[in-house]
């Protein structure tokens, strides 16, 4: 993905939150919505790698027609499509450069260290055991006074690797910033751009969070989809480069 202006990630924003009316709505409409230009709109969208506002309509229509025919009722399908929309435009926007230098800081440190909270450390767990296997030492922390301290002892000999849906926790925020400050290398994966803990990376992996909930019980339990997707890709990338396979075009 090609890097968003601050009126394409706006626009675009705004299109992930109307994807149900993107068939019926014209472009100037949008564009109009958005408050953008027309261009703007078939910019942003040849950036996310479309062709266009016409080829972007035609898919969601596709996708649209698709689902009707899986018996499932219009709600589940709306479930279904949060979780495609998560899946596919976290893939779209993840950039090679990124990708490839949080590969780098990984195989360049042998002791890495995982901040994480709630529901992300169902992801975060799975990194911390297949890095395991490839040798590294380790570790999750999931505590807040645990992150504190051990951010303390950080040097730079550690990688830290955050996970953070909003990019907001705050704990996690300050320990990575005590860590940066003692020469500690940070990777994060977050669900917003920008966010705070992102802004202390020195490698931010962005994946795209739906603003549809499904489930709301007034507790975090927002889908940590998009941040398994991300996490996969990494370490399979990962996997290939210590097998000596390319990860970039030639």
């Amino acid at each position: 993905m090609k890097t968003l202006s601050e009126a394409e990630s706006y626009c675009w924003n705004h299109i992930q939150d109307n994807l149900n009316r993107i068939p019926k709505l014209s472009i100037s409409l949008l564009a109009t919505e958005s408050h953008v230009s027309a261009s703007t709109v078939n910019r942003t969208l040849k950036k996310m790698g479309y062709d266009g506002y016409s080829d972007f309509k035609q898919t969601i229509r596709n996708t649209k027609n698709e689902r009707r025919k899986n018996g499932f009722s219009k709600e589940v399908n709306q479930a279904i499509r949060k979780n495609e929309i998560e899946i596919t435009r976290t893939i779209n926007q993840l950039s090679a450069d990124d990708i490839e230098a949080a590969i780098k800081l990984i195989d360049h440190h042998s002791k890495i260290m995982i901040f994480c909270a709630g529901l992300s450390a169902n992801v975060a767990r799975e990194m911390m055991d297949k890095l395991q296997l490839f040798g590294k030492l380790c570790v999750i922390h999931d505590d807040f006074d645990y992150m504190q301290y051990f951010a303390s002892k950080a040097n730079r000999d550690y990688l830290i690797v955050a996970f953070s849906l909003s990019g907001e926790t705050p704990e996690i925020a300050q320990a990575l910033h005590k860590a940066k400050n003692r020469g500690a290398k940070i990777i994060a994966l977050v669900g917003a751009m920008p966010s705070s803990i992102g802004s202390q990376a020195d490698v931010c992996i962005h994946a795209y969070k739906s603003t549809q909930k499904t489930i709301n019980f007034g507790l975090d339990v927002g889908s940590r989809l998009c941040l398994q997707v991300v996490n996969r890709i990494l370490l399979d990338a990962f996997a290939l480069y210590k097998n000596l396979a390319p990860i970039r075009e030639d």
